[in-house]
């Protein structure tokens, strides 16, 4: 038994090399002052697009595993997100954090409504409200900034609740849905990190947005590819776990 859950560990990090290589040569080659915008910008949303490949090279069937296609849309408008924040326009940024936000639209849809876990989503709820009124002094003269930034929190923090609810404040826990706790955690991490350094004031580590974005991207869908899903055959209801 001990040797067939190496053999699977050993697999399924084989699958994830070509998405840590990427991100590795990310964090080389973007920050020097000769990349180009343009070169930054597909950098920057090639580990996504490796992610993708993950799924899919997981051979899962998308009618029976109804989450995949999910967080691939998910991942997909995240790279979008990726390109749009890497220019240096305002209007582009705009643009960014709506293509990030239809992507935890995307992902509170794939998560779920149950459980509902009323604790996790107010325990969030005031983590978010905390940051609000931090960020809304910076905001204060930016009133259309100010209004979406308002609904952006509003839904990294759902997306947030979601991700927690099976494993925060509830003994049914499990690794695969730690997994994507601690992604929908390290998410909210990255987006706050990155509004203050672009509204408030620079943020001196700017490898600590992406380092929790990417490992919040990965976990997520760990957590995602990995979960139980129910396949209704012939009038039978079965369970397929799909790791």
């Amino acid at each position: 038994m001990a040797l067939k859950w190496n053999t699977v560990w050993f697999q399924e990090l084989c699958r994830f090399i070509p998405y840590l290589l990427s991100v590795g040569i990310y964090f080389v080659l973007a920050p020097q002052s000769s990349c180009p915008l343009w070169m930054k910008a597909l950098l920057k949303c090639i580990p996504i697009l490796f992610l993708c490949t993950y799924i899919l090279t997981r051979g899962i069937n998308t009618c029976t595993h109804s989450k995949v296609w999910k967080l691939i849309a998910g991942l997909l408008f995240s790279a979008a997100g990726d390109i749009f924040r890497t220019t240096s326009t305002q209007l582009y940024h705009f643009y960014g954090d709506s293509m990030f936000g239809l992507t935890h639209v995307f992902y509170i849809w794939m998560f779920g409504a149950e459980p509902l876990n009323l604790l996790a989503g107010f325990y969030l709820m005031a983590v978010g409200t905390i940051y609000l009124l931090f960020l809304n002094r910076c905001l204060w003269d930016q009133k259309p900034i100010q209004w979406t930034t308002y609904i952006y929190i509003s839904l990294i923090g759902t997306m947030a609740w979601r991700a927690s609810a099976g494993a925060l404040f509830n003994q049914h826990w499990s690794w695969i849905k730690l997994s994507g706790t601690i992604g929908g955690m390290l998410f909210m991490v990255s987006d706050f990190t990155y509004a203050v350094s672009m509204y408030c004031f620079p943020v001196s580590n700017s490898g600590l947005i992406a380092a929790t974005y990417y490992a919040a991207q990965m976990l997520i869908s760990l957590s995602a590819v990995n979960t139980k899903s129910q396949v209704i055959k012939k009038g039978k209801v079965r369970n397929l776990l799909l790791f």
